[in-house]
């Protein structure tokens, strides 16, 4: 059975949470088999996965990666992706966290994790540890857990990113890519606002067809798909809140018309908003 091969671990905030730069909001580890269908659930946040035995097969614009024993995989599960377990393998076990940071951002554009999600940790060791450091201590919470999550997700970034630090070339046009890290920004700080393409344009200083291309280049899709997903994203962690109405959570992610909000989310999650709420999420 599945609740044998996995577990889930999810955080709750202390009074001091706020204060660090990084949270693991979830947490776990899994066995998957080869004949599971692949797992692509859309969330607002960012899914670090690290192998620990068999073979994982991940899928991100279309290409496929395989993740072997020692690799770490970072995705952007707001957006297009899935994996499994490889199909050459008897089984794929990882360990594995939901996360949010301060700079999570700039460093997934700067380290060009939209075009290869597998990082090869400078030390295997030590990444697998971060791992089972932050799921032991959301499993066994205390008035310390918030500081010590933190560090050891600010250690993990800094072991994924060395390899990549060290032996990347000059980027081709880094100028291109905080532009389009600007956007994200802003609209994440603002997604009730009714953005239009121009709009977005002018915050990149490019032309809007400008715009059009290098966000596809860079976060594999369209702009307003892209917007899409994040008020969707949004929606579904405020729809689940104590008390919530669904015209209020629509509103706020930047649909002043019901309907189409229900039309959106119904689309991207399979779920109307009412049974999302009532259901209390996946």
């Amino acid at each position: 059975m599945l609740a044998e091969r996995e577990e889930i671990y999810f955080h709750t905030p202390a009074r001091l949470a706020g204060a660090f730069p990084y949270t693991a909001l979830v947490a776990g580890t899994r066995v998957a088999l080869p004949n599971e269908p692949p797992i692509r659930k859309r969330f607002h946040q960012y899914v670090l996965v690290h192998t620990t035995a068999g073979q994982g097969l991940i899928e991100v614009r279309g290409q496929r990666f395989v993740a072997r024993e020692g690799m770490s995989i970072w995705l952007d599960t707001s957006q297009a992706y899935e994996h499994r377990c490889g199909p050459d393998a008897s089984e794929w076990r990882y360990l594995w966290m939901g996360v949010e940071g301060h700079g999570l951002d700039e460093v997934y554009a700067f380290l060009n994790v939209q075009q290869s999600p597998l990082l090869e940790p400078s030390d295997q060791g030590a990444a697998r540890a971060a791992f089972q450091a932050v799921i032991g201590y959301l499993d066994d919470r205390s008035s310390a857990t918030d500081a010590l999550v933190s560090a050891a997700i600010a250690g993990l970034i800094a072991n994924l990113s060395a390899p990549r630090l060290v032996s990347a070339a000059t980027p081709d046009d880094p100028a291109s890519r905080d532009r389009i890290t600007a956007v994200l920004v802003a609209v994440r700080k603002d997604l009730a606002r009714a953005w239009t393409i121009d709009e977005l344009a002018v915050l990149a200083h490019l032309s809007p067809s400008q715009l059009f291309r290098r966000f596809k280049e860079t976060i594999g899709t369209t702009p307003m798909d892209w917007l899409r997903h994040e008020r969707i994203n949004r929606a579904k962690r405020l729809l689940v809140e104590p008390g919530a109405k669904v015209s209020a959570v629509a509103a706020h992610c930047g649909y002043p018309d019901p309907y189409h909000f229900s039309r959106d989310f119904r689309r991207l999650t399979g779920y109307t908003p009412t049974k999302f709420r009532r259901d209390g999420g996946y």
